[in-house]
């Protein structure tokens, strides 16, 4: 990759994800049970479990026969209710004391007076809940009043009306997705449905059984169809957890049997609240398909839904020792920019013993991080299944702040063409080196005339702007008061045995200057040696005074002025520009001047033997990640 495309991709806002692979730290799947002496005491464990803290809804639907139930979860998901059920003598103590708890303050009653008694609704009044019930002449005009509430913008699920084991199997899925679940009939769509598609222009339609179940009759009548199929419910249950397996959470999984509908319905509408996957058993029989599923899948939690005679405990045992096992899982490192939104991974990718990849939802020890200041950050989790920790390292890098202004001097009638980079000062106060785009550049005509001239640029990739201004100055001969500084400038000339003066196009092609140990008293003249980067002037007999002269070069970087007789630096201070300072041996009292260095890496102080230790290393502090040498 070109530089510029580096630094391109560093400006635009990204994100950058290393993988480090961590074995070891498997974890065997758990089980735990959800169940009452019945299927109306299972419906309220389910209830206290998922909703401890109480629910403003309650949905009602009958616990004695299944056509008017099926189509309540998506009604329960779509108010994050519990789903509960109701006998043919009306509420039970125990549903009533449970009502109680939750703090209900509206109930919908899914059915008719048939199958949810009219001494329901005395019972929901006298102890302060208002209700609404919807249902129809069947089971198909019940499942229509409920879809008219959920609402079809999301789409419908379409199952058999004649048995519930498919309905069973979308219930979560369809309370997840805010889609209302209608019932098919044996051979053709009622008028009532006909009615209900034409006016709600679906734009999603998905069918959940084979043609048996849901003929092609009634499917050429559906909008935008999709259909799920398999040999029978327990097959399509899968299909329907394959079909819809990025959006399904299975670090736990629900567990009911698809022999009978009420624990499996209770179950669903508690998986909606966390996308829980719902996988159906056949009694104490796991379909063949089934196994081979869960011994895909990393599973943490097996909840099982109902008790032993529903699902017997030989059953659960052997549930939980189906699923995979993880072998690796990876911990992330990701780049972001300063103040760029980033959200926390919901999965992390692991290798299960079979030596498969799979992605799995992680819980982080903490909902957000801020990505407010430069630094790199370091946040773990956990997954389900894995007794090891998810390490996350966020690397927050710097944003561009500040470009540097640019100057240089040039003698009248020369050429010059400006830099293709700029130094940038970024947010963390580190410098980085950026390609420069500059609207105008030098012309014959300008470089003809003597003045000042400011070009104005952007730094590729950001909305900085930076000038440079080039100094055109007339050629002539520049008095030094020194003559063994003169001898210096003229050897690095090569020119030590010319008679001529030094002129200032002698001085400004002079970027690098070494002056150590030629007997330096006085610096008059090197203000002219603007262009200067590097300068060495120790082992002199230079003073505080004499660096006046020093003050014009911005453009120097490096300066050596050890071993001389320097009692104080206040000429420094301008020099921003500066990575490397040597001003060890002298006799240096105080180092406030070079505050304003605040690009230095390097400072030598060594051999200042009254200089203040404790201001000495407060500037030091400054120097975050800098060389530093005292001693």
């Amino acid at each position: 990759m070109s530089r510029w495309s580096k630094i391109t991709l560093f400006i635009f806002s990204f994100c950058l994800f290393s993988i480090t692979w961590v074995h070891g730290a498997n974890a065997t799947t758990t089980s735990s049970r959800l169940a009452g002496n019945d299927r109306y005491l299972t419906a309220i464990a389910v209830s206290q479990s998922g909703w401890p803290d109480g629910a403003a809804t309650v949905v009602f639907t009958t616990g004695e026969n299944y056509p008017d139930a099926l189509s309540a979860a998506p009604l329960a998901g779509k108010y994050n209710a519990p789903l509960l059920l109701v006998g043919s003598s009306g509420l039970s103590p125990e549903t009533l004391s449970e009502l109680k708890r939750l703090n209900a303050k509206k109930a919908y009653l899914v059915g008719g007076t048939g199958v949810i008694p009219k001494s329901v609704e005395s019972q929901l009044s006298l102890a302060g809940i208002s209700m609404v019930r919807l249902a129809g002449n069947d089971r198909y005009d019940t499942a229509l009043a409920v879809a008219r509430v959920v609402g079809t913008s999301q789409g419908i699920f379409v199952t058999s009306g004649q048995e519930f084991a498919d309905a069973l199997s979308v219930a979560p899925i369809a309370s997840g997705k805010g889609m209302p679940i209608l019932l098919a009939p044996e051979q053709d769509l009622t008028s009532n449905e006909k009615t209900f598609l034409a006016k709600s222009k679906l734009k999603r339609t998905i069918i959940v059984g084979g043609e048996a179940e849901v003929p092609m009759s009634i499917q050429n009548q559906l909008p935008a169809p999709e259909r799920i199929d398999g040999a029978d419910a327990y097959e399509r249950n899968v299909a329907l957890l394959k079909y819809f397996g990025d959006s399904i959470n299975l670090a736990t999984t629900y567990v009911a049997t698809g022999e009978d509908f009420p624990d499996a319905l209770s179950a669903a509408a508690l998986a909606q609240k966390d996308k829980n996957a719902l996988v159906l058993v056949k009694g104490n029989q796991i379909p063949s398909t089934t196994k081979t599923y869960l011994a895909q899948k990393v599973i943490g939690q097996i909840q099982v839904f109902g008790g032993e005679g529903v699902i017997p405990y030989t059953t659960e045992s052997s549930l939980i020792g189906l699923p995979a096992l993880i072998l690796k899982v990876t911990n992330l490192t990701v780049t972001v920019q300063e103040k760029q939104t980033f959200s926390l991974p919901k999965t992390v990718t692991i290798q299960t013993g079979q030596g498969d990849w799979q992605e799995v939802p992680v819980d982080w020890d903490l909902a957000s991080v801020s990505t407010q200041k430069a630094g790199t950050y370091t946040y773990s989790g956990t997954v389900s299944g894995y007794s090891g920790k998810v390490v996350l390292t966020l690397i927050v890098e710097a944003l561009p702040s500040k470009a540097d202004t640019l100057t240089a001097e040039v003698i009248q009638g020369s050429s010059y063409s400006l830099p293709n980079t700029v130094k940038v000062t970024m947010s963390d106060n580190s410098i980085k080196e950026f390609p420069v785009t500059w609207t105008t550049s030098p012309t014959v005509s300008i470089l003809s005339k003597v003045g000042t001239y400011t070009f104005q640029g952007t730094v590729d990739g950001t909305s900085l702007k930076v000038s440079f201004n080039l100094k055109v100055s007339e050629d002539a001969a520049i008095t030094f008061k020194d003559s063994n500084l003169v001898w210096a400038i003229k050897y690095a000339l090569g020119k030590q045995s010319s008679a001529q003066p030094i002129y200032r196009s002698d001085v400004l092609s002079i970027t690098s200057l070494d002056a150590k140990g030629n007997g330096i008293r006085d610096l008059t003249g090197m203000e002219a040696f603007t262009n200067l980067t590097t300068l060495n002037l120790g082992n002199n007999y230079l003073k505080g005074a004499n660096l006046a002269p020093l003050q014009k070069l911005t453009n120097l970087k490096s300066l050596n002025l050890s071993y001389n007789s320097l009692e104080q630096v206040t000429s420094l201070k301008s020099l921003t520009s500066l990575n490397s300072l040597d001003i060890s041996y002298n006799y240096i009292l105080d180092l406030a001047p070079l505050r304003s260095l605040t690009r230095l890496e390097t400072l030598y102080l060594k051999g200042n033997s009254s200089l203040d230790y404790s201001a000495t290393r407060l500037y030091y502090n400054q120097l975050t990640k800098k060389d530093f040498f005292l001693e």
